[in-house]
């Protein structure tokens, strides 16, 4: 039994590799740690082939200005072959401060108000990659509103919930829980339906019990994959080696 990773351009495996990358622990302190942070990602996914744009206050996202006319500072809007993305990379080691998340809900909120008008071909993913943790309550937030979140403690949904992994037969989510995985990283499309009006609504949320359940089901999914990985002993630093060559 073994356990593949395929290569490529999509949504998922950018997802996986600033999974792999959130495992390098860095131990530089202060806001020289930030900045690496966003250097190693950003060489990474130049690496593989990923199309990135820092964008700094002011400059086209996607090639929108934010409808609201703000200047918003955004770390990397990123084409993938299956989405539009906006990202932003932090580098807290300990638990992310609310307003990190909050900000960026706004921000891509504003963002999207504009891409919108010009009917995206592709799905606007929005992305939130920490060298640290989530606490439990901004991984809800994160799921109500469609934010995927990329942590130490756990692999993606995106991941799990993708072809990317090759599982031993007859193992890997069945239909039902991967359609509960993608819950967790719906588009801006999912999140904002567009009523025939043109304007956009916000769905009903789901009770909390029930996002908890979806919240475990990667939690689940994730142990397990790391329980296949560990039947191959450096089989996860051989990969990280060549992916990054370090």
């Amino acid at each position: 039994m073994d356990v593949l990773m395929h290569a490529g351009r999509r949504f998922a495996d950018l997802c996986r590799d600033l999974y792999i990358l959130s495992q390098i622990v860095d131990a530089t302190p202060g806001s020289a740690r930030g900045w690496r942070w966003e250097v190693r990602i950003a060489e990474s996914l130049a690496r593989r082939g990923l199309p990135v744009d820092s964008v700094p206050g002011g400059i086209e996202v996607h090639g929108v200005l934010p409808l609201s006319g703000l200047r918003h500072q955004t770390d990397a809007a990123i084409r993938c072959a299956d989405a539009y993305v906006i990202g932003e990379w932090k580098a807290y080691t300990g638990t992310v401060p609310k307003n990190e998340l909050l900000r960026f809900k706004a921000v891509t909120d504003d963002l999207y108000d504009a891409m919108v008008e010009h009917q995206p071909r592709r799905p606007v993913l929005r992305i939130f990659g920490i060298a640290g943790d989530a606490s439990s309550e901004l991984r809800w937030y994160a799921a109500r509103h469609g934010i995927t979140l990329v942590e130490r403690s756990r692999w993606p949904a995106p991941v799990l919930a993708s072809g990317n992994v090759v599982w031993p037969a007859g193992d890997g989510p069945d239909q039902i829980d991967r359609r509960r995985l993608r819950w967790l990283f719906r588009s801006l499309q999912e999140v904002y339906p567009r009523l025939p009006d043109g304007s956009s609504r916000l769905p009903r949320a789901l009770p909390q019990p029930t996002v908890d359940a979806l919240l475990d089901v990667q939690n689940r999914w994730s142990d397990y994959l790391w329980n296949l990985l560990d039947f191959h002993p450096g089989r996860f630093e051989g990969y990280v080696e060549h992916l990054y060559g370090i």
